[in-house]
């Protein structure tokens, strides 16, 4: 009895995970770069000594199933025609570099600008990096970039994008809805070779609202089947206690 109640309730909690990660998908469907995350899930079996060196699984010990975390998925997003020249699609596997802080942070959103004095910025406010350096455009100059990230300003040289990626991006954590930084300081990135630089254009999210919409109702289906195995359990213990409890007054 206790064996399901415990099982019902790690896959309530592991439903209710599961949501909070697609709900976030949804909400950053617009959202400019956007790379959505899928959850998986871990298996936790309690085990139980044996005389031998290897534990066996004890048949009455609950199995809990958790959200062991997230991956995110760094597949193609749709490019979006925008015709401003400050915005920037990387087709192919690639990532904008960004200052942040005294380290480096990276992203697939190209919605750049130009700061105050001429710095070329991502909508936070962060530099965006060049090879050399930050990259500064001359006041009113006519900005070009071709499709290997050189910046041109009135048709002359003046930088090129830096774009990077990592053979693993697991070493990358999400910061915000689309900027990531490595987990640990001596992970380096390498040249990206396989990226092309799309003027004009916006990445979309990769995610697709259908398929979230459906996995949230899938999702929400399972939530209720685990409500009702707790009732079920909860009214059937409280049922049988009441029937042996002994009677007042004999």
């Amino acid at each position: 009895m206790i064996k399901g109640l415990y099982e019902a309730a790690s896959g309530l909690l592991t439903e209710a995970r599961a949501h909070e990660i697609r709900s976030n998908n949804l909400a950053n469907i617009n959202t400019v770069g956007y790379k959505k995350d899928t959850p998986f899930f871990r298996a936790l079996v309690k085990e139980a000594a044996t005389s031998s060196s290897s534990p066996s699984r004890d048949p009455l010990a609950p199995s809990c199933v958790m959200v062991g975390g997230t991956a995110t998925d760094f597949s193609q997003g749709p490019l979006r025609q925008t015709s401003n020249p400050l915005d920037l699609a990387i087709q192919g596997d690639g990532l904008f570099v960004v200052k942040f802080g005294d380290r480096q942070a990276y992203t697939r959103a190209g919605n750049f600008k130009i700061g105050s004095g001429g710095e070329l910025l991502d909508q936070s406010g962060l530099p965006v990096m060049a090879g050399q350096g930050e990259l500064t455009v001359p006041e009113g100059a006519v900005v070009r970039i071709d499709t290997n990230g050189e910046v041109f300003a009135n048709g002359d040289p003046i930088g090129a994008l830096k774009l990077v990626t990592f053979d693993d991006k697991s070493v990358l954590q999400k910061v915000g809805a689309n900027l990531w930084v490595t987990k640990m300081d001596d992970v380096q990135p390498k040249e990206a070779t396989d990226a092309e630089v799309h003027q004009g254009y916006l990445e979309s999210s990769n995610a697709n609202i259908i398929e979230e919409m459906v996995s949230m109702i899938d999702g929400m289906r399972r939530y209720e089947s685990h409500q009702k195995s707790i009732r079920a359990i909860l009214d059937d213990t409280v049922g049988k206690t009441i029937t042996t409890l002994p009677i007042l007054g004999n």
